[in-house]
């Protein structure tokens, strides 16, 4: 056989260290945030996306505190004297919200409180947001 020409082995030593650089490559990326859905890059390639969505999270907020205040007003017709927490999951179960989902449509949690006086405030936990004050123990 002619020994000038590359052999077998060398031939796969290649193709494997070919697809070891592909490998990092492709973590390389995603770790940059090029390939568009991590949520925790460090480069931030959304900003100007991500400051129109202030007001889509508003209105989720908006939502979940609606549908608490008719939570309320439903199981207590005659009000009560402490305040009211209830989570999004139970305000799913009873019918009175459907899922909520942020722009990268993923689901969020999060719960409403009522006050004594019958107003209601929403907080919730998305990928890429969370309500300042949010407590994980309302869930």
């Amino acid at each position: 056989m002619n020994k000038h020409g590359w052999g077998l082995r060398i031939e796969l030593v290649f193709i494997l260290l070919f697809l070891i650089c592909l490998l990092i490559v492709t973590i390389g990326v995603h770790r940059l945030g090029l390939s568009n859905d991590n949520a925790d890059s460090p480069v931030d390639y959304n900003k100007y996306e991500r400051e129109n969505e202030k007001y889509d999270y508003y209105s989720l907020e908006l939502r979940v505190a609606n549908a608490a205040k008719r939570y309320y007003d439903t199981k207590y017709p005659s009000g009560t004297n402490d305040t009211v927490v209830v989570s999004v999951n139970t305000l799913k179960s009873g019918g009175f919200l459907s899922s909520i989902y942020d722009s990268r449509n993923r689901e969020c949690k999060g719960y409403a409180k009522v006050l004594r006086n019958g107003n209601s405030v929403g907080y919730i936990r998305c990928s890429s947001y969370t309500t300042s004050g949010y407590s994980v123990d309302y869930e």
